[in-house]
């Protein structure tokens, strides 16, 4: 897919039409990830540029707001002064107000588009717990499998609380172990029995089976959103 860099809106040449085909230059790449029911990177980039761009309206609207303001008449009934603010007339401001007035919008319904095929997904996995689950889930193992095929991809997980002064983060990390094929002597059961045999620090395991309907793209799509799934289900 086709970059944005962060700071694209401020950069270069500040001008309207130019900066409206580079933002929509980027969408169309987004989609066509979309197309493909590629979800990650362009849906976690589309969020990203939306807050920072919204942080960026907030900071003008603020500037805006403590500009200075113009006497315009006195009210005695109220022993009042009334005022009206004086307006930014800078033409790179008013630039980049239509910049963002255009982009903001526009960047929300490709979101919205990402979000939907994400919902698809969410909808057609299955994940639960792989035999019987000891007390501590803090690390274990995750077992992938698409109906639409004997692969079944198993990771080691590890979950962490990143400690911060605004707040705390869930983190789940994933290393990719091997690939097994699932049939009826390899069964789901039999590959954790396997892991326990190779992996001894880890003798009675946590494990998820997260089984999905629907092929996706593992990397892109169906691992991210297990991830996530994971974290708000049994980590929330």
């Amino acid at each position: 897919m086709r970059d944005l860099n962060n700071n694209w809106i401020t950069e270069g040449l500040l001008d309207f039409e130019y900066k409206k085909y580079i933002l929509l230059a980027y969408l169309q790449s987004c989609r066509e990830s979309f197309n493909e029911t590629k979800l990650y990177p362009p849906l976690a980039d589309l969020v990203r540029h939306y807050h920072n761009l919204h942080e960026l309206n907030q900071s003008l609207e603020q500037l805006q707001n403590n500009f200075p303001k113009d006497i315009t008449g006195f009210d005695f009934s109220k022993l009042t002064i009334d005022y009206e603010r004086q307006k930014m007339d800078d033409e790179n401001v008013k630039t980049l107000c239509n910049i963002m007035e255009f982009a903001l919008p526009t960047i929300k319904n490709t979101i919205g588009e990402g979000k939907e095929i994400y919902e698809i997904v969410e909808n057609n996995i299955e994940i639960q717990p792989l035999g019987i689950m000891p007390t501590y889930n803090q690390e274990g193992y995750l077992l992938i499998h698409e109906d639409t095929t004997a692969d079944v991809h198993i990771y080691q997980y590890q979950h962490s609380i990143i400690v911060s002064a605004q707040e705390n983060m869930r983190s789940l990390t994933l290393n990719y172990i091997y690939k097994e094929s699932k049939s009826i002597a390899n069964t789901f059961e039999q590959m954790k029995l396997n892991l326990i045999r190779q992996f001894k620090e880890l003798p009675h395991p946590a494990t998820y089976l997260c089984i999905s309907k629907l092929k996706f793209p593992l990397l892109e799509t169906l691992l991210p959103v297990t991830k996530r799934v994971l974290l708000t289900r049994v980590f929330p």
